[in-house]
């Protein structure tokens, strides 16, 4: 299963090309809504995420903590749409934009660099992940 969300577009687009008879046999299937909803989470970069920033947890220095954290954060929301681009090969900038806002959210219902302020509520993460996600498959990435 490719990574990138095809939608009634691609498919229009696919058989404008003049896809003959073998071609058209594989021509692809638009996604479903749990396809989606599979497509837009960048799972391998939250789990890279969780997994660099447990060895933090090594760490005392408060100021340190706080530095490598955003830059851990920062460094991961870059590296999502690069790695969807290069390695997944997703070419669609809106999927690219909803998969890295997708990060972002994760990374604040986990609690990230966010939990290092006293603002930070992690019942707030825990309502927005679902919702996020659940609505945002509701799209169709072009």
């Amino acid at each position: 299963m490719s990574r990138e969300i095809i939608t009634a577009s691609d498919i229009k687009k696919f058989r404008e090309a003049g896809a003959d008879s073998q071609i058209a046999a594989a021509a692809p299937v638009k996604d479903t809504y749990v396809d989606r909803l599979f497509k837009y989470i960048p799972a391998e970069l939250v789990a890279g995420y969780i997994f660099v920033t447990g060895v933090l947890k090594q760490l005392s220095d408060a100021g340190e903590i706080k530095v490598l954290q955003w830059s851990l954060f920062v460094i991961f929301c870059i590296l999502t749409p690069l790695y969807l681009w290069r390695i997944q090969k997703v070419r669609k900038v809106q999927q690219q934009i909803i998969s890295t806002l997708s990060f972002v959210v994760w990374v604040f219902a986990l609690g990230g660099p966010f939990s290092l302020y006293g603002w930070y509520n992690p019942t707030y993460g825990q309502i927005l992940l679902p919702v996020f996600t659940m609505v945002i498959a509701i799209w169709e990435a072009e």
